[in-house]
């Protein structure tokens, strides 16, 4: 009986030794994975390599586009004013565009029922909407300024000629006067903005010329440049 007793021991302090090695040693098939590193851990300068991609940028506050009422102030200004001094505006149906009554609250307006705070992001709808009243905006411009006979009085064109005849240089100040009319930025003849600003003239000149459009060609290819700036995410950004 005795005997009895002391082999449980032994096999109750064996499955007990050989749990607590089984407990403490993981099985061959387990593998650990360290976790993903956060945003935070990420230094900038620190680029994915096995990507060939560039240096991260400088951590900093997220880019979000101009409030509403914001944009629709800014576009109205930069428009300007139609030969009899009214603002010009973005109109849908006759009513302002940007109005709840037309496209406000799809651009982002709230309503104070369901959504108290605008969104800063610039969706795929936001920037549909935008180039609707930027083309919108661009043609009343170009056509009120063929309706000016004094150049410095236009607003989409006033060193460059609208029949066409303006000059490369004249082109470049033109260039250089829309960069600073709607993105705040004086910048020199040089400048990697104006070249590709004055593609864009020039297509949608040879464009006009080919389609016979509504506008004189040179207008025509003024009012591109005012639709690419009015799109051009430093317009918009806040």
């Amino acid at each position: 009986m005795t005997r009895c007793v002391r082999w449980s021991c032994v096999l109750a302090l064996t499955g007990c030794s050989q749990a607590s090695v089984v407990s403490n040693e993981p099985t061959p098939t387990s593998t650990t994975v360290p976790p993903p590193p956060s945003t935070a851990e990420m230094k900038p300068g620190e680029g994915p390599t096995e990507l060939e991609g560039g240096d991260r940028p400088p951590l900093g506050r997220l880019v979000r586009r101009l409030p509403l009422d914001t944009l629709q102030a800014a576009m109205t200004r930069v428009a300007g004013t139609d030969i009899n001094g009214k603002p010009l505006e973005w109109t849908v149906n006759g009513v302002n565009g940007f109005s709840d009554a037309a496209f406000g609250r799809a651009l982002g307006r709230p309503d104070y029922r369901a959504a108290t705070e605008e969104s800063g992001v610039s969706t795929a709808l936001y920037m549909k909407f935008v180039g609707d009243a930027a083309r919108d905006l661009c043609g009343k411009m170009a056509r009120n300024d063929l309706k000016r006979t004094d150049p410095a009085t236009r607003a989409l064109f006033p060193k460059a000629d609208a029949d066409g005849g303006a000059t490369e240089e004249q082109q470049i100040a033109n260039v250089r006067y829309l960069i600073l009319r709607f993105l705040g930025l004086r910048v020199a003849a040089e400048h990697p903005m104006v070249a590709p600003l004055r593609e864009v003239f020039h297509s949608g000149r040879d464009t006009a010329v080919q389609a016979g459009a509504e506008l004189s060609p040179s207008a025509e290819g003024w009012r591109g440049v005012c639709v690419t700036l009015f799109e051009s995410p430093l317009f918009h950004n806040d």
